[in-house]
């Protein structure tokens, strides 16, 4: 893996950029579906980061498992003012 590819988790700046592109990627766009190679191209990341991001976005009920390896947000979300 490539050193570039790392994200340090105490790296605040960096991890702000990440949460923010996933709540505009993810959260604000009611079609997105994700899988974790998509969310490791588009922020970068390590496939274990992309893995704990979607963990989470499970629990907070924000996205649900579609098909094997995909995810789609819950289509029932309240809409956002973005």
């Amino acid at each position: 893996m490539e050193e570039s590819m790392g994200i340090e988790r105490r790296e605040k700046g960096r991890r702000a950029e990440v949460v923010k592109a996933v709540v505009d990627h993810v959260v604000h766009k009611a079609e997105t579906t994700v899988t974790l190679d998509a969310l490791q191209d588009f922020l970068h990341i390590p496939q274990d980061a992309a893995g704990r991001i979607v963990s989470s976005l499970v629990n907070a009920g924000i996205v649900r498992e579609v098909r094997d390896g995909v995810w789609s947000r819950v289509p029932d979300l309240p809409p956002t003012s973005a």
